[in-house]
């Protein structure tokens, strides 16, 4: 297993990665593993809906009674929307803990399942639960929690600054932690025997050596993933997971993989 030191020590020693080798080997691997992407957003799909559906569906029936009762009338929902913004906005926080939660859990397992393709392993749908186990669920509820900060910092922002100043910041925010947050779930991913604080130094510190070959290959990935809009909307199920790739090719990359025995195996599961 690899240590904190030894994955600094990786860090500090990465050679010079290749943005355009990286993307081509990113295509081909989306070939292979797009199958189990579209399982990855459609579990993501069923945690979401519960939670859109607590925040819409009080909404909309209040529109339907007015328009029922024939005394609909834009401003009044408009002034409801009002009324209820302070409500949405620490639901929206409360959400964005939760999928944080899910979606961290979900795609370190599909980052699990993506390693196992590469390598030509067995792999099974069961990975995609596999760290919904009690000692890790402290390390991701540690992960969750950093997107909830960005969403609160966001939150923050738009409550005292002006709207374009806030966008503005809240847009940098987002930019600058994409790439840190997406590495989070990488290092957890592959190294779950660290302890949590291991991931956010290992993340910061790598993402802050690489961080324009990580964002620009998330960005263009982003866009490919997007393309599936094309199809009717339906077909981003069958792309997006795209974006998840090119993370995993740069950690294997400059850290590569070690070989565990059976006994190993045994002793971390």
């Amino acid at each position: 297993m690899n240590s904190v030191n030894s994955l600094l020590e990786k860090i500090e020693t990465a050679k010079q990665l290749d943005f355009g080798d990286i993307l081509s080997r990113t295509l081909e691997l989306f070939k292979k593993t797009w199958t189990q992407g579209i399982i990855l957003v459609l579990l993501l799909l069923l945690i979401m809906l519960p939670f859109f559906t607590a925040i819409y569906v009080p909404m909309f029936n209040s529109v339907m009674e007015q328009v029922e009762s024939g005394g609909y009338d834009p401003n009044d929902a408009s002034s409801l929307l009002q009324e209820q913004s302070g409500y949405f906005q620490y639901l929206v926080l409360g959400v964005t803990f939760v999928m944080s939660f899910f979606s961290t859990a979900f795609v370190a397992g599909f980052y699990r399942i993506i390693k196992k393709i590469d390598f030509n392993e067995t792999f099974g749908f069961k990975d995609f639960f596999y760290f919904f186990k009690s000692k890790y669920l402290g390390k991701i509820f540690a992960i969750a929690a950093f997107s909830l900060l960005i969403a609160l910092l966001n939150l923050v922002s738009e409550r005292f600054l002006p709207a374009l100043t806030a966008s503005l910041l809240n847009a940098i925010i987002s930019v600058i932690f994409s790439v840190y947050t997406a590495l989070f779930v990488v290092f957890f991913a592959f190294n779950p025997h660290l302890e949590s604080s291991d991931f956010f130094v290992l993340s910061f510190r790598f993402g802050s050596k690489k961080w324009f070959l990580i964002f620009g290959l998330l960005f263009v990935t982003v866009i490919l993933g997007m393309l599936g809009i094309v199809a009717c909307f339906i077909g981003v199920l069958f792309t997006i997971s795209i974006v998840y790739l090119p993370t995993y090719l740069v950690y294997k990359d400059v850290f590569g993989f070690e070989n565990i025995s059976d006994i190993d195996k045994i002793g971390i599961e």
